[in-house]
């Protein structure tokens, strides 16, 4: 997936709305880019939130109370649940094939200091791929 892609998925991030095209540019280093298989379990109701996805190619279903979400192209979850460092709501599961862009706590940061307005010159972080990432490749 090149740039732009990666850049439109963020774009389309309801909580970036109101950050420019040069920040969303910025945060482009602070997510991986990953591949899973249709059935994949992508996170676990109740469980600890440890990344935020994106959406950018097929589609997730969430499951909540016995109610069923779908994910597609440009939605994106565990956004609330990474700002709070709090629990997912849902279990979610890749109905499809997918491609996600992923940002864990340690890259998350980034995205707050942007909203913020909190420079990230010289601000970097660990790369580190989610808990699935050997189902990916």
């Amino acid at each position: 997936m090149g740039m732009n892609e990666r850049f439109a998925a963020l774009r389309a991030i309801r909580e970036l709305a109101d950050c420019s095209d040069k920040e969303i540019w910025s945060l482009l280093t602070f997510v991986d880019e990953i591949r899973l298989p249709a059935g994949s379990v992508v996170a676990q109701a109740g469980r600890y939130c440890t990344e935020l996805l994106v959406v950018v190619e097929g589609t997730l279903r969430a499951m909540s109370n016995g109610t069923a979400d779908h994910f597609g192209p440009g939605d994106s979850m565990g956004w609330a649940a990474m700002w709070d460092r709090s629990l997912n709501a849902e279990a979610v599961v890749a109905e499809s094939d997918v491609c996600l862009l992923v940002s864990g706590h340690a890259q998350f940061r980034a995205f707050k200091a942007v909203l913020d307005r909190q420079p990230l010159n010289g601000w970097t972080s660990p790369i580190r791929l989610p808990e699935w990432e050997e189902v990916a490749s």
